[in-house]
This record gives structure tokens, sequence and C-alpha cells, in this order.
């Protein structure tokens, strides 16, 4: 048999732990790992299924790709194997056995039943969907074994949950580990052998090679905007954050404001049920960008949501909107350019791509993901950015609520498991903060604003609750 090094061969000898969870470092075997173990799974076990669950296909395809090299070894040569793709079948004992790669989603979940290998599980999209699919299948027969795998993507997913739980079997091996028992380090620029010491003062993250090779799990600074540099931005005297509707106090101050200094510019990020709508109104004053009003919606239908944003469009000094097209957006963004026209009204498309010369990174942020042939980053990461960078130049003011500030903390860097870096926002199940809707809505101001060329916008939708009274900084 091919050399297994210790913390290898223990896992691949274990046929017994029902769960268990390798929190491993990279590129120190995990998949060759696994791969051994499953191949060992369907030749002892007639009419047995592996399913690998990978964060997408084409990992998927590369656990085959890697089960296949060793079918070529001692004592998996002597078994005929057949192989495709995504899966891998041999007859044990009359009878067919199988490692089959799937995309990990619920859906794919259910439909197998057999042992598990959740494979980068922290970078799944839907973790807990994934795993309240997959649990009920290991329960069903005591044959069936998990076996989890995947390096840290922050403390906010099931993954960093289950490695803290002492009911799970964990097997954490570290690059520090792994090089004390002979897996070499190599300088990513003269190739030289390094001792892991000089790995990590060489990385310009220290976070990421934390997390990505010491299983460390980055904590509140993967954060992009934290709280302490929110605090400094809020001031009452900004503007108003409102619900529900427009008061005429604030349509009248926007007017003022608006007549008084620079254009007003708006950002639409869009809901309808599970995610509130939020629309953004900013000013440039003195060099600041001034946030004069915030609008909550909750769960209301578009076409009333679509009133809200006419009437703030009928300012004759709001010169952009830029509205949230991905989506349920679309309709509003459509219904709402039409009526104001282009020049005015602009759909973004959180899907798309720009081109990363337009990037500036904020300190700390990490590098995104840029292709290689034509330069992009998507647009989400670009308008992220942006904010980011306000926030730190300390050029923004706006009022502050509990639900802003923690909703503007929801969006933070995430390490993918090629090791890229890109910013998600995960959302509040508690219905408290939501889904980063503040924070996408401000981003797509500034980012109206800061367009040169007249285009499509966003308009900004809105939710106030009715007032009585009506105060700076609050509408209640």
């Amino acid at each position: 048999m091919f050399n297994l090094r210790p913390y290898q061969l223990e896992v691949f000898r274990d046929h017994s732990t029902g769960i268990l969870i390798l929190h491993w470092s990279r590129q120190i075997g995990k998949t060759t790992t696994l791969a051994a173990w499953a191949l060992e799974r369907i030749v002892t076990l007639p009419g047995h299924t592996v399913t690998v669950l990978s964060n997408s296909l084409r990992n998927g395809s590369e656990f085959i790709g890697r089960a296949s090299l060793l079918t070529k070894e001692p004592p998996w040569d002597r078994y005929d194997f057949k192989i495709s793709r995504h899966e891998i079948q041999t007859d044990a004992a009359g009878r067919l056995s199988r490692i089959l790669a799937l995309a990990a989603n619920p859906r794919t979940a259910r439909g197998f039943s057999g042992d598990l290998i959740l494979d980068e599980m922290a970078f799944y999209e839907d973790i807990a969907g994934v795993w309240d699919a997959a649990e009920p299948i290991l329960s069903s027969d005591p044959k069936f074994l998990c076996r989890i795998a995947s390096t840290g993507n922050g403390r906010h997913n099931l993954f960093y949950r289950m490695v803290q739980d002492p009911r799970f079997h964990v097997s954490r091996v570290t690059r520090t580990d792994a090089w004390r028992m002979g897996v070499p380090i190599l300088d990513p620029f003269t190739r030289a052998p390094i001792t892991p010491e000089e790995a990590r003062a060489a990385a310009l993250d220290k976070d990421s090679y934390d997390q990505n090779y010491e299983c460390a799990f980055a904590g509140e600074n993967t954060t992009l905007l934290r709280a302490e540099v929110i605090q400094e931005a809020a001031d009452a005297e900004a503007g108003f954050i409102c619900a529900g509707e427009w008061p005429p106090e604030v349509i009248r101050f926007l007017k003022e404001k608006s007549e008084q200094g620079e254009p007003l510019f708006a950002g639409v990020d869009v809901g309808r049920r599970r995610d509130r709508t939020v629309v953004t109104v900013v000013q440039s004053e003195y060099g600041l960008w001034q946030v004069r009003s915030f609008l909550r919606l909750e769960a209301m239908r578009l076409p009333e949501q679509q009133n809200r944003l006419a009437e703030l469009l009928r300012i004759p000094r709001l010169i952009r909107m830029a509205i949230d097209m991905t989506g349920l957006g679309l309709g509003l963004y459509e219904y709402t350019q039409q009526m104001f026209g282009p020049d005015k009204v602009r759909g973004v498309n959180f899907s798309s791509s720009v081109p990363a010369g337009q990037l500036v990174i904020p300190r700390g942020i990490g590098q995104p993901k840029l292709s290689r042939a034509h330069p992009t980053v998507r647009v989400t990461e670009s308008m992220a950015m942006n904010l980011v960078r306000v926030y730190e130049e300390k050029k923004i003011r706006h009022p502050l609520d509990p639900i802003l500030m923690d909703d503007l903390q929801l969006p933070r860097r995430a390490v993918t498991a090629s090791g890229q870096v890109s910013i998600s926002a995960e959302r509040d199940d508690s219905g408290h903060a939501g889904h980063a809707d503040h924070f996408w809505s401000l981003a797509l101001a500034l980012d109206a604003a800061r367009q040169k060329s007249v285009c499509p916008v966003k308009s900004g939708a809105q939710i106030i609750r009715p007032a009585r009274s009506v105060s700076r900084g609050m509408l209640l």
C-alpha cells in the first residue's frame, strides 16, 4: 500500500466512529486520505455507497480523480473499477458498490443512503440545510458513517459549532503538525524548503494564514465594518431612519437639503417577505457623505414599494437611484425605470462583474478573486470595498439604531477553499438585522453617486412606521 503518515493512517483505519470531523490544514493529504477510506469502504462492503458532497461539482470530480489514481495501488489494483467523472463503481461479492460525487445541497443530500463525506463543509452555501438532510440518513443504519472535512471559514457557521461541540470526534492537524511528520513547506517564490514560522511571517494576511494552515477560526476581524468604525460615523443630526412610508417632514427635509446644497443619490436593496427592502438617500456635504434617510419596508407588496420610490424620485434634485435588480428586484427596477427614465434609475445586477482596475482595496480586506485573462471582480465586492473605504477614511455620517448597527456588521471576508478572499453576508435568522439590507442599500447609493456618466440608477425603497412626532435621527 502507498505510504500514509500517522495522522492519515489513523483516519483511514477508522471504520467505527459514526461522525468524524477532519479539521486539517490545507495541502496535507486530506483528499488522499478520504479517497483511500472511501475505496476501502466500497470493496469491503458489498452493495455499499459512499456519497461525497463537495462545495462544487469540479471539486467533486477532483475527489473522484484522486480515488481513481489510488485504484492502481495495492490492495485495490486487484479489483475491477468502472470510473467516470463523478462516479467509481466496482463489483463487490456480486453486488454493485460505488463512490458518487455530488454538489452539496439539501436536495442531493436527501437522495442517497450510505456513507457520507462532506468535503470542505465550511464553504457550503447552505451548511445547515445539507446537515439537516444528511443527519436522518446517518441515523437510519449503524453501518453508515460520516466524515466531515474542512478548513475553517469564520465562526458564523455550523462547521465551527460542530468543531467546538464535545459530542463530535475531531481530528485536528495543523500545518506545523504535518511539517513535523515530514510534510514539506516550500517558499512560494524561491521554492526552497522553509519552516512554518517562516511561512507565516511571509504571509500578507496572517488571519487567513492561521485559518487555512493552523486550524484557527477567523473571528470578529473578518467583519468588513467593525463596530467602532460604525459608531464613529453615528450622527443623529445627519438624517432620519424611517419605517413603512415617507413622512411629509422627511420629504420636506430632503427637498430643502438638496436645494441648499449638493444633489441627492439613492440606493435600494430589494426584499419582499424573507428580507426587507431598504432605501438609502445620501448627499455630499463638506467632503463627507451624509445619509439623509434610511427607509425600511417590511413584507410590502412591490406595487406599494414602487409608490414609495416614486415619491422619492419626484424630488427634483435627486439625481440617480440605483436598484438591486437581481432576482426579485428586476420587476421593481423595470417599472420604476419605465416611469422615470434610464437617466435617473439604474439597475445593478449583483451577479455581474466590473473591471478590477476600478477597485480600491481598503486596508486589511485581502485580495478578491480575479480572472487571469480579463481581471474583474464581482460588483458586490467593488461596492463593498468602496463603502468600507469611506468608513475607514471617516467620510460618512448617519443616524444609528441597533438594527442598523447589527446589519452593517453582517458582511464579512470569506476565504474560499482555493484560498481566495470573497465577500459574503450571512442572513440573521433572528429577523432583527436581516440580510445586510442596509449595508447593500448604502453601498448602492454611494455607487450611484460615483457614476460619472449619466446612466440608469437605483431607486430607493422605504419602510416607515407612521409617526405622531418626528425627531431627527429616528421616525417611530
